[in-house]
């Protein structure tokens, strides 16, 4: 904490006034009188508060709406700089549950840069909710947020279907009919319908993670993917840039490029919350395969007989492993492909992933200091017919941005970040440790609003709080918008419509927001929060 100072000048008349009446008064008042006066009482300290140097926050938002989760969340941070992840309180957690889906994660020790990035994983569950994960590689002080975003059972995103069926199983787990769960995404302009099936043979012995039998009436509920539907793969967990524990050569951490035709995410439980880990005979997905699907390995469409990929997704570690090779088969409506499991987990049916990839950056120039924008990646060169990929959608202020690619050609757009009016774009061949400039285009007639984030102490500790932290904003009533970080309770939101309402906000085990009018010239505003008491700023 630094930055200790009073906030008002009649606090200090006061406090001098107090001084000088009790040299008066000191004959005719106890010893007892005088130590209960506080002469710090109406005195306000403001505090710069940061727990960590390095600092990066998040949204876990549903994927179908697009609004950060207003239920609990489990969060569990991984990679090589775990250990030194911090909570915005200040405590050393690795593994923790969040009250809402916003997160903040500090990294303690030296700050990472650009040669010397610092990796952690990401990885979130929440009731209701498929699990998911993101990858994460901080290269300074004060980072992108990022988003993650979970598909919902019950009332998934456009692009995946749902489907749950409930049959007993024995007091020693075993299921004495056979299970299947039918669920087919529904078609979409050129996206055609995928059908998938989830098949458990009658006798199968239902066990939990540490190998005791799962019994009582125990329900499956699957979720299928399509993997040529843009919300879809936004919401493959860990992105489509995640890395692999095993690739199918056998190597293991290696960085890779998803290309999901299917996806499925099954959860068993029974009524008391028991989850179902492995089966005692293998079980079975019927996974669609759409007939335009472009074959990496073979440079046509897929046709029968054409191996695919199986991989299959940790949601305890966030980890994605290969499983075995497929092949697809021709069936009456179309292709398929049979997946054979023992384990309950999540799985993927991907075209083969290229075992290379190579840092790429793109560097923004023209770029105001501050400025927030939306970039898509867009990789275009795959595809009998032309058909591309959107790999990633994310928001940003830094004027660079790397990837670990294959080789391939390539599209960064970047956008404005409230309306998504494109304000540059470049294309990239044949990556092999490239780098290449797009311009940003500023939009004309923009406004800045100056803002002061301020905290208080829930437990009402005389303090005034300047965070770091991250201000989201966007055109109020609407989704999506721009982020961008203030240090100790200062910035600017840049790039505004004139005479136009926006609302700012702050995550903080919830959001506190503030409505304002852009106006027709530069403004100031504030937007005020409150700490909870277990907060290091508020202990003292």
């Amino acid at each position: 904490m630094k930055n200790l100072t009073q906030r008002s000048p009649n606090s200090l008349i006061k406090a001098v006034v107090l001084s000088t009446t009790l040299g008066l008064v000191v004959g005719c008042q106890t010893i007892k009188d005088i130590q209960n006066i506080d002469p710090l009482k109406d005195v306000i300290f403001k505090l710069n508060y940061q727990p960590a140097k390095t600092q990066l926050q998040g949204l876990v938002v549903d994927a179908k709406t697009g609004l950060p989760l207003q239920i609990p969340i489990q969060v569990t941070i991984g990679g090589k700089d775990a250990g030194r992840a911090i909570t915005f309180e200040g405590k050393a957690l690795t593994t923790y549950k969040a009250p809402k889906g916003d997160i903040f994660i500090g990294l303690t020790g030296v700050e990472p840069t650009q040669a010397s990035p610092a990796d952690i994983r990401v990885v979130v569950d929440a009731d209701g909710y498929a699990a998911s994960s993101i990858n994460l590689s901080i290269t300074k002080s004060l980072n992108d947020p990022f988003q993650i975003r979970l598909a919902k059972f019950d009332a998934p995103p456009a692009g995946v279907a749902s489907s749950a069926l409930s049959t007993p199983a024995s007091a020693s787990g075993i299921l004495t009919t056979q299970r299947v769960v039918e669920v087919t995404t529904a078609a979409s302009g050129s996206m055609a319908a995928m059908p998938l099936t989830v098949t458990i043979p009658a006798n199968t012995t239902l066990k939990d993670s540490k190998g005791a039998p799962v019994s009582g009436n125990v329900t499956t509920s699957v979720m299928a993917f399509n993997g040529q539907s843009p919300d879809a793969r936004q919401a493959f967990p860990g992105g489509l840039l995640a890395p692999l524990a095993k690739n199918a050569q056998g190597k293991r951490d290696v960085k890779g490029l998803f290309s999901p035709v299917s996806f499925a995410a099954i959860e068993m439980r029974n009524p008391t919350g028991q989850l179902v880990s492995t089966f005692s005979q293998p079980a079975s997905i019927q996974m669609g395969v759409p007939a335009t699907t472009f074959n990496s390995s073979t440079g046509q469409r897929i046709k029968a007989n054409d191996q695919l990929e199986v991989y299959s997704y940790d949601e305890l570690t966030g980890s994605w492993t290969y499983e075995r090779n497929v092949a697809v088969r021709q069936a009456s409506n179309g292709f398929l492909a049979d997946v054979p499991i023992t384990h309950l987990s999540y799985y993927a049916l991907t075209t083969p992933m290229d075992s290379e990839t190579f840092q790429t950056s793109f560097t923004v120039r023209n770029l105001p200091v501050g400025t927030a924008y939306v970039y898509s990646l867009y990789r275009f060169d795959q595809g009998a017919d032309g058909q591309g990929t959107e790999i990633q959608r994310a928001s940003s202020t830094s004027n660079t941005l790397s990837f670990n690619l294959p080789v391939g050609s390539y599209r960064l757009t970047v956008y404005d970040p409230v309306d998504l009016t494109p304000l540059g774009s470049t294309i990239l061949s044949n990556t092999s440790n490239s780098t290449t400039d797009v311009t940003y285009a500023p939009p004309t007639g923009r406004l800045k609003a100056a803002f002061t984030v301020r905290a208080v102490c829930e437990n009402g500790k005389n303090f005034e709080v300047y965070p770091t932290v991250s201000v989201f904003y966007t055109e109020t009533g609407k989704t999506g918008g721009g982020v961008a970080t203030f240090a100790n309770g200062k910035g600017d939101l840049t790039g505004l419509k004139p005479n136009t309402n926006y609302t700012a906000t702050v995550y903080y085990e919830g959001s506190f927001s503030v409505n304002f009018n852009s106006g027709s010239a530069d403004s100031e505003h504030s937007l005020n929060y409150v700490l909870k008491s277990n907060t290091i700023a508020c202990k003292n």
